[in-house]
């Protein structure tokens, strides 16, 4: 339609093992060396035992937000992943925080992660006890009330309250518009850029947040998400390798700042691309989920080819190759463009990992330095094994598709266009 409101992207950000803003991002990029550690404590019986963490110390924080108004009680760490990327993308973008912008909003993907209760279970420990000769049941000891009321934190329950990422994103950016914390799946922080263009086409909003935060580092998710088989049992991510085994876990956040594009030039903004397309798709039980797959990249992009490709690349033996599949049946071999997956770098971050992909993309797709690995595929992931280790077309009109396919059935892509 002629009148339709035409999406732009204005700023773009990243936070990962790598370390703090887009512009550490790059750097690790460049050097195409994996930022895996050791973890530590208990993180390290949950198989794999290593990952992608960022070191930032506490102190800093500061330097991204302001640690007075953000409570550091009351933010999980992936919140902190993601208001430390806000900062850097607030930057990049001239946006005053502190203000009141009710025409802007939020939407972060993410998992709820609970908190462990350990100090809860401290408090509890000091408050009852078993009456002395008796062989069950317990009583309270109203004495140690004040006691244990110290060892408590009732900040736990606040932070993990489902909505409290994207309503710190909100307090921080002064955005008084659409808010939304999706959850659930891999896909979701795709899904929140999905949700943001939409928003801005449909006039909900002139500007819009959405990106993907994540911490995986917690022994329930660890295991569970080993249950499902994603973790490599060496350790090492190889996307669309041969040999490919699994991926490794790692923490991080990506944003995009959406626009409507005559809001944008009204503020002066440096418009960086424009949002081609985008789309999400819901694989039901029985349904052909490699159909479904295919139907999200062409409807995100359904003229022409891409220049670069930012898939999820987990590594994992049959998603890569349902992934290699898809984009195969969608847009053929695609023998010019490039591919980007970082997380053979830096780790899978669930709802992270696919914004971290498209900005990672972004980035190379610019022109700045990116190591290309030398990959060796097998009959099924040839073709994307090829585009890791080849750069597709740079500058204005290189055309940008970033996708994420979850193990939930969960589908999204979004493509860009690039102007500056």
């Amino acid at each position: 339609m002629a009148n339709q409101r035409e999406v732009v992207v204005t700023a773009w950000s990243a936070t990962s093992a790598f370390g703090a803003g887009v512009d550490a991002l790059a750097s690790g990029l460049a050097t195409g060396a994996p930022a895996f550690s050791a973890l530590e404590g208990t993180l390290a019986l949950s198989p794999p035992g290593r990952g992608g963490v960022l070191d930032l110390p506490r102190k800093e924080f500061g330097k991204w937000f302001d640690t007075r108004l953000l409570r550091l009680s009351t933010m999980t760490r992936q919140t902190t992943l993601g208001c430390i990327a806000c900062g850097d993308l607030m930057r990049r973008a001239g946006i005053e925080g502190g203000g009141e912008h009710p025409d802007k909003g939020a939407y972060l993907g993410s998992f709820i992660v609970p908190p462990d209760f350990k100090k809860q279970a401290v408090a509890m420990r000091l408050l009852s006890h078993r009456p002395e000769g008796a062989d069950t049941g317990y009583v309270l000891d109203d004495d140690k009330l004040d006691q244990a009321m110290k060892k408590a934190s009732a900040f736990d329950f606040l932070r993990a309250l489902p909505n409290m990422p994207s309503s710190h994103l909100s307090i921080q950016t002064g955005f008084q518009g659409p808010a939304c914390t999706y959850l659930g799946s891999d896909a979701s922080g795709l899904q929140s850029l999905v949700m943001a263009a939409g928003a801005v086409r449909s006039n909900l909003a002139d500007g819009m947040l959405g990106g993907g935060a994540f911490c995986p580092f917690q022994e329930v998710h660890l295991w569970w998400q080993g249950l499902r088989g994603l973790w490599s049992p060496d350790g090492d991510a190889r996307p669309f390798a041969s040999d490919r085994s699994g991926s490794v876990p790692g923490e991080g956040s990506a944003l995009l700042f959406l626009e409507e594009r005559g809001a944008a030039e009204a503020r002066g903004a440096t418009i960086l691309g424009t949002v081609l397309g985008w789309s999400q798709r819901f694989a039901a039980p029985g349904e052909d989920d490699l159909a479904v797959r295919v139907e999200t990249l062409k409807a995100a992009l359904p003229d022409g080819e891409p220049d670069w490709i930012a898939p999820s690349g987990l590594g994992h033996p049959e998603l890569d190759r349902l992934e290699a599949l898809a984009y195969r049946e969608a847009f053929g071999a695609l023998p010019q463009a490039g591919a980007v997956s970082v997380v053979g770098q830096v780790g899978f971050s669930g709802p992270a990992a696919a914004p971290l992909n498209l900005v990672a993309a972004l980035i190379a797709a610019q022109g700045s330095p990116i190591a290309r690995p030398t990959v060796q595929g097998d009959a099924d992931t040839a073709d994307m094994a090829a585009a890791l280790g080849r750069s597709g077309r740079t500058g204005a009109g290189a055309v940008v598709l970033g996708s994420c396919f979850s193990l939930d059935g969960v589908h999204a892509a979004l493509a860009v266009r690039l102007e500056a």
